[in-house]
């Protein structure tokens, strides 16, 4: 399309030739001339006055003389739609794999597609156009909203529940046992998991990651909420809204999570805390106290990131004061035998 007609579908304005043919997007590196590549970060403007693209995605204030650009006030989400529109996602048709195993009293939406050997239990409830990939195995009274697309290899426990325009990646597990055990003398008694997992809408979900039903709760991800691969997140906790979850990190047990909370890849927090919204946690972090509204931490035990930085500042010049000291004291040694 022309680029004209490409920054108005992402929300941008152009400046320069708004006839140019745009075909595609690209890095800066590969990008040729009838493709979109996009600057987001000053320290590639150099591969950017090299790079052959035929115009560049730009940030407001961005300056490239002679170049074609696509400037949008948010380049990121602007780039994310530039590339809806070439890579539009494709769904597979709608209807049930004669490999594919329905449970008594399964109900199905309008529109809904399941391939082959998926597995619904008895009473589960999808809504239109939910896609089930091939081998998931939904559980006895799964509930899936519309829209929402499970990915081969998902597997929901019974009595799970997802909501509207999710996706579930593959190899995900959403209800199983949380890990409680009653320890005594004998050995580890399991403690019943009752409770079960509630997704709310426009959640994303990462492959292999797993999220554990409560033991008397429900286990709950907030609305909007996208959590990377190989992600835990343990029973009986409680994500807020919009959060994101970098791969490896992990919540555990009952620990509530306020709205739009960052965990970076390998964080972690402990269970039964309470996080307020907005709380960053850096990575390979772990937090094992309350930490209040925007608070950003980093660290084993985390702590304020800027006392942290400043630590491991000084950690740096240990071996420098150590020589010091052991000087002083040398020289002190020398002063009171003389």
């Amino acid at each position: 399309m022309r680029l004209g007609e490409l920054a108005a579908r992402v929300g941008g304005r152009v400046r320069g030739d708004p006839d140019r043919v745009i075909e595609g997007v690209a890095t800066l590196d590969a990008a040729g001339p009838s493709q979109l590549a996009f600057l987001t970060n000053a320290r590639y403007r150099r591969s950017a006055e090299r790079s052959r693209a035929g115009a560049i995605l730009v940030g407001p204030g961005t300056e490239l003389p002679g170049r074609d650009l696509l400037e949008a006030p948010q380049p990121y989400l602007a780039l994310a739609l530039a590339l809806e529109q070439f890579h539009p996602e494709a769904r597979p048709p709608s209807g049930v794999s004669p490999d594919a195993r329905l449970g008594d009293g399964v109900r199905l939406g309008q529109g809904v597609s399941i391939a082959a050997f998926a597995v619904l239990g008895a009473r589960v409830l999808l809504g239109d156009g939910v896609v089930v990939g091939a081998g998931t195995v939904l559980g006895d009274d799964v509930e899936v909203g519309s829209q929402t697309v499970l990915a081969p290899r998902v597997v929901l426990y019974p009595g799970t529940r997802v909501g509207a325009r999710c996706r579930i990646h593959a190899g995900a597990v959403l209800g199983a046992d949380g890990f409680g055990f009653a320890t005594t003398a004998e050995g580890h008694h399991k403690i019943p998991q009752v409770g079960r997992v509630v997704v709310e809408d426009d959640v994303e979900i990462g492959a292999n990651t797993t999220i554990d039903r409560g033991a008397l709760d429900d286990t709950v991800i907030g609305r909007g909420t996208k959590l990377d691969d190989l992600v835990m997140v343990a029973h009986g906790v409680r994500l807020g809204p919009h959060g994101l979850m970098a791969a490896q990190s992990g919540i555990a047990g009952s620990t509530r999570v306020g709205a739009r909370a960052t965990f970076a890849g390998q964080a972690g927090a402990a269970g039964h805390l309470t996080l307020g919204d907005g709380v960053v946690v850096a990575a390979k972090s772990a937090v094992f106290a309350d930490l209040g509204e925007k608070a950003f931490v980093a660290g084993i035990p985390a702590d304020d990131h800027r006392r942290w930085k400043r630590e491991q500042a000084a950690l740096k010049r240990l071996p420098e004061l150590l020589q010091r000291v052991r000087a002083l004291e040398a020289r002190l040694t020398e002063g009171e035998e003389s």
